[in-house]
């Protein structure tokens, strides 16, 4: 007998049926469709009302000259663009949600080079790094032409 079924005789209440369980942590493409959908609708209606109700505060505004009128107006204002912020966002969050990891950066951080400088500078500059052949030629000291 399983914690639940204990818990379950205890409280005197039905025991949970095993096979309600949800799978968690999976991703549902048809219910993420369906929930983005219902966000934007309630955006898209919540712009409208606002839009209705910010043209009525403005209205009041301008014929009343009330300084908490424009006060008014001016929160309504902000919070229409906070809206329109939240607008976009939601398109943020679900194109990334769908994107599956498609478009990961790789970056390198902190590279360490390990080597002397003429090293590090025949690999920064190839072209000028080449080493030059030194001509040979016969030394001739002053005790031969004095000879």
């Amino acid at each position: 007998m399983n914690i639940n079924k204990n818990l379950a005789s205890f409280f005197n209440v039905p025991a949970p049926d095993e096979k309600l369980k949800s799978s968690g942590g999976t991703f549902d493409n048809n219910n993420f469709q369906k929930d983005y959908e219902l966000v934007q609708n309630n955006f898209k209606n919540l712009l409208d009302n606002g839009n209705i109700a910010l043209e009525s505060a403005l209205k009041v505004a301008t014929e009343s000259d009330s300084p908490r009128a424009f006060e008014v107006v001016a929160i309504l204002l902000k919070t229409m663009a906070d809206l329109n912020n939240n607008v976009l966002d939601v398109h943020k969050k679900a194109k990334d949600t769908t994107s599956n990891g498609k478009n990961e950066v790789k970056q390198t951080n902190n590279s360490v080079f390990i080597g002397s400088t003429t090293d590090l500078q025949k690999l920064l500059n190839k072209e000028r790094s080449t080493e030059k052949n030194l001509i040979e030629g016969e030394i001739i000291s002053d005790e031969s032409k004095k000879q």
